[in-house]
This record gives C-alpha cells, sequence and structure tokens, in this order.
C-alpha cells in the first residue's frame, strides 16, 4: 500500500514540476554537500595534525596568522566573492561583457596581491611583532607575501566557476585545494613542528595553484582574456564596489576582533590559554559550517524575492521550525560528547577546553539564528545596516571579553560571544522590521 501510494505521488503532475523547477537547486545542493564534506574532513585532519604536534600554545599563533591572512585576502580575493558570483552569473550567456568582468576581478585582485605581499616584505619584521610577539617568524611574513599572489589566484577561479554554475569542476578544484592543503600542512608539521605548520598555511596555496592549472581543463580557456589590460572596466569596479566593502569590512573587523581577543587572553591568562580559546573556535567552525551554508543556499535566493512583510514572516518560519530543531539535536550531542570530540580531533592535553562548550554553544545557537535574518541585508543590499550590526557586535564580543575575562577567567571570553551575539540577533531584528516598516508592509 505504502509503494501504490509512493508511485502514485511520484506519477502527480505537481511533483514533477516541482521537482523540475528546483533541479538547479537539488543539483548544486548536492555538489556544495561534496565541498563541505570534503573541506570538512580535511580540516578535520590538519586540525589533529596541528593539535597533536604543536599543542595549546601553537593553536594561539596559528590562529594569530590565519586571521592575519583573512584580513589581506579579503582584500586580495575574499572581498571579491560575492559580486564576482553575481555578476558572472548574470553575464555567463554574454562572452564580452563576461571577458570585462573575468579580466577587472584578476587584475584588480592580483594587482591589490602584489602590492600588499610587496608591504609585507617590506615590513615583515613589525608585521611579526605585532602578530606573534617576537621578530623571529619574519621570514612566515615573507612567505605570505610572497604566496599571495597564488591564494588570491586560486580562489578568485573558484568564485569565476561558480558563477558560471561548473559545479562539477567547482566540485574537483575546492577538493584539490582542501587535500592538497592538508597534505602539505601535515608533512611541514612532522618535519618542521610550529615553524612548518606556519608556513604551510601559505605554502599550501601555492603547491595547490599548479595542480588546479591542470584541474581547470578546458576551463583553462578562462584564462586567456584574465589579464588584457584593455578589457578592465572601471563600470565593473563601481557595480562591485558594495560587495567588496561589505566583505572587507565583515572580514577585517571579525579577524581583528579576534586578533585583539587572542593577544588579551595571551596577556592576561596565557598562551596554552589562548590555545585552548583557538581550539574551541576551530571546533564551532567546523560543526557551524553545515547550517552557515545552508542560509547562504537556501534561504538567500528566497528572500531575494521576498518584498513583502507577512511573507517574509512565513518564509522564515518555515526555516527556523526545520533549523532550530535541528540545531538543538545536534548542539546537546556535541556538548554531550564533548570531552569524546576533544579526544578524537585534538588530544588530552586540550581537555580543559571542555569548560568552553557551554556558552560556545549558546553563543552559536544565537549566531545561526541572526545570521539567517542578516542574509536579508545581503538580499535587499542593506549596507548601512550591515556595517552598523557588524561594528556593533564586534566591539561588544572584546569590550565584554576584556570586562569578563577578569570577572570569569578564559570562559568569560565565551560567555561575552553568547552576550554580544544575543545583541546581534536584536538589533538585526529591529533593523529588518524597521525595513519592511518602511515599505509599508508591516
Amino acid at each position: 500500500m505504502l509503494k501504490k501510494f509512493a508511485n502514485r505521488f511520484i506519477k502527480n503532475k505537481q511533483f514533477k514540476l516541482a521537482l523540475f523547477e528546483h533541479r538547479l537547486l537539488i543539483k548544486s545542493s548536492f555538489y556544495n554537500a561534496i565541498i563541505v564534506g570534503v573541506k570538512a574532513i580535511s580540516g578535520m585532519i590538519t586540525f589533529k595534525a596541528f593539535a597533536y604536534f604543536l599543542g595549546p600554545s601553537g593553536f594561539a599563533l596559528l590562529g594569530n596568522l590565519k586571521n592575519f591572512t583573512q584580513i589581506v585576502s579579503s582584500f586580495t580575493a575574499e572581498g571579491y566573492q560575492n559580486g564576482t558570483i553575481r555578476y558572472i552569473s548574470e553575464h555567463s550567456e554574454n562572452e564580452k561583457q563576461k571577458n570585462k568582468i573575468i579580466a577587472t576581478i584578476f587584475i584588480l585582485s592580483l594587482g591589490f596581491a602584489f602590492l600588499i605581499g610587496f608591504i609585507l616584505l617590506l615590513f615583515s619584521k613589525t608585521w611579526s611583532g605585532i602578530l606573534f610577539k617576537t621578530e623571529d617568524y619574519d621570514y612566515v611574513i615573507k612567505v605570505l607575501g610572497i604566496g599571495l599572489p597564488f591564494l588570491s589566484f586560486n580562489l578568485i577561479i573558484i568564485y569565476i566557476l561558480n558563477g558560471l554554475e561548473r559545479y562539477k569542476k567547482l566540485v574537483v578544484v575546492n577538493s584539490v585545494l582542501s587535500i592538497g592543503n592538508t597534505i602539505i600542512s601535515v608533512l611541514f608539521i612532522i618535519k618542521y613542528g610550529l615553524a612548518g605548520g606556519l608556513i604551510a598555511v601559505i605554502m599550501g596555496p601555492v603547491a595547490v595553484f599548479v595542480i588546479n592549472l591542470f584541474a581547470l581543463g578546458e576551463d583553462r580557456v578562462l584564462l586567456y582574456n584574465a589579464f588584457r589590460l584593455r578589457l578592465f572596466s572601471f563600470d565593473v569596479v563601481k557595480k562591485m564596489n558594495v560587495y567588496l566593502l561589505m566583505s572587507i569590512y565583515a572580514t577585517t573587523i571579525v579577524s581583528i576582533t579576534f586578533l585583539l581577543i587572542r593577544n588579551l587572553i595571551i596577556e592576561k591568562l596565557g598562551t596554552v590559554e589562548a590555545g585552548y580559546w583557538e581550539a574551541m573556535n576551530r571546533l564551532s567552525a567546523f560543526y557551524l559550517i553545515f547550517f552557515i551554508s545552508l542560509t547562504s543556499f537556501y534561504l538567500l535566493p528566497r528572500l531575494s524575492k521576498i518584498n513583502e512583510w507577512k511573507v517574509f514572516k512565513k518564509e522564515l518560519k518555515g526555516f527556523y521550525t526545520f533549523i532550530i530543531p535541528a540545531l538543538l539535536i545536534c548542539f546537546t550531542l556535541i556538548y554531550l560528547l564533548r570531552f569524546f570530540l576533544l579526544r578524537v580531533f585534538l588530544s588530552e592535553e586540550f581537555l580543559p577546553t571542555s569548560t568552553l562548550f557551554f556558552w560556545q554553544l549558546i553563543g552559536d545557537f544565537i549566531s545561526v539564528l541572526a545570521i539567517a535574518l542578516v542574509k536579508q541585508f545581503h538580499a535587499k543590499l542593506m549596507v548601512k545596516a550591515y556595517l552598523i550590526c557588524n561594528g556593533i557586535t564586534s566591539i561588544s564580543y572584546f569590550g565584554l571579553s576584556y570586562i569578563f575575562i577578569d570577572i570569569y577567567g578564559l570562559v568569560g571570553v565565551v560567555k561575552a560571544h553568547a552576550l554580544s551575539y544575543l545583541i546581534y540577533l536584536f538589533i538585526v531584528s529591529t533593523f529588518v522590521f524597521h525595513y519592511y516598516k518602511r515599505k509599508n508592509n508591516a
């Protein structure tokens, strides 16, 4: 009887129509799941290697380098992500405009990469002193300066393939990047310890650059017009300015906040405690990647089409109805299994991190709810609201950490994380409500 009902349901015209209309979403979701899966597994292997060979103190220094690399790459690559995907997608059938976009992005990105790379080489000792509290790691900054163009190239290629909806090739390139980085990181850590771990963060993309040239296959033709100066377009730059501003602002302010908090922990409690906090952040990034990617993958396209308050509420209610139980189940399991997870993915040395889980999970739960709402900022280009909300959250996170660390110790930092995201959720909700109120749809 159940089989008969299923067959009738599949033959239903409405079901077939719905399946046809969402075929691209189903296809892209499938490939996105592969990319996320490979990235997560590769990241966990690297994570385990870092923990085993470097310990909490090494983790803290790697965290500083990671945040600094994110700030730098926001100017050279990551800042172009949303704009590149959108405009390449819009003009995928217009060969002339598509070539202009590709050439402009490559020239702009790599131009900044060489410029910033030169500055890093010139002031490597200064940056080393800021990041690592010693000038002994100036060679790491020099390697970052040299490797920056390669890192930028890899990311821009990924964004272009995403915009062109070359999902199979996107899986290949992303997988090569993730697996290549993991292999190089593990080998460098085993061979050279902390110095190898720091260098591997940058050397991975350099080695993967060569592999990606082969992995691109027939899509290498995209690079033919990449560096033709006559195709450079200031109109393309103007169109991407808003996305560039939002991305650079968010990446920079978040990375600087994490750098300041990590250095605050080192100053007040020591590098070992900073390593525990960094380990908690890395674990958080792994289990959040599935939920955060879902807000971009499903919610953003839906919100882009909604202009009425009632429809918006219905859509968000549906999303929250699904996501909240999933978060509660997932986070409860993570909390109950926290000691097991620390032993498997890190080591016995990191067991004190267990005291951070409760407030970190509360903060992460609130963050997913808030980020779902923030997709409205991207959908409707609410730039001012985006800048204000991210600014207030980062300031409150650091300010509360500065106060709480003296009262609660390291746990005070994760309490600050939870409270700052509660503030974030309230402010974002207010902006979204007033957006629809102004449109007289509330």
